[in-house]
């Protein structure tokens, strides 16, 4: 299944599509293509518009990035809100993600990364759905999906090749990023 498969709308007809790549997209922005209006990502060679933020993501996001960096030791690193690149036809742009600290930013690769996460709310079906798949295939050991209605942490797992059924966390219970002693409770971020 593409990308395509799950975000196009089977009551529209199909048109004439045209993969791009990541370094494609990379030259487009150098190009200023995407500075004025939404942001994008690329999934499997698809520009995807993404979801604009409302006040429970900003305000999630904004407390979860300060809260995470100011815990992190020396050997991890934090990425905020930017491209990931996953691989020629795959750039999905997550909230943020944790990485080894000896690796450059632009060299991450699913594998590499400790920690994935997406905070949602109107995109919680495409955050749960393709994307889980998306980072799944791709290696992704820890993705989180954090659902800003229901106050709840989708926590997924690399088993194997494979993620397991996601484990619901109440934003009330503890979490435990990696190369964080503390442990994470989300509701003490947002009110």
């Amino acid at each position: 299944m593409t990308a395509f498969d799950l975000w196009h709308d089977p009551d529209q007809p199909a048109r004439r599509r045209r993969r791009f790549t990541a370094s494609e997209v990379e030259a487009m922005c150098e190009q200023g293509f995407f500075d004025d209006g939404p942001r994008y990502e690329l999934l499997d060679g698809e520009l995807i518009e993404m979801s604009a933020q409302g006040p429970l993501h900003r305000q999630l996001e904004t407390e979860l990035l300060n809260w995470v960096s100011r815990r992190l030791g020396e050997d991890i690193k934090l990425a905020v809100a930017g491209p990931f690149r996953l691989g020629e036809f795959d750039e999905p742009e997550p909230d943020l993600f944790l990485y080894p600290a000896a690796m450059n930013v632009n060299d991450v690769r699913g594998p590499d990364a400790d920690l994935v996460i997406e905070v949602a709310n109107t995109s919680l079906q495409q955050d749960l759905g393709p994307k889980a798949g998306l980072y799944q295939s791709y290696g992704v050991r820890r993705y989180w999906v954090m659902d800003v209605e229901k106050r709840v942490t989708w926590v997924h797992q690399l088993d194997g090749d494979r993620y397991g059924a996601p484990r619901g966390v109440a934003f009330a219970e503890p979490l435990q990023v990696p190369g964080v002693a503390e442990p994470l409770v989300v509701a003490d971020l947002i009110s």
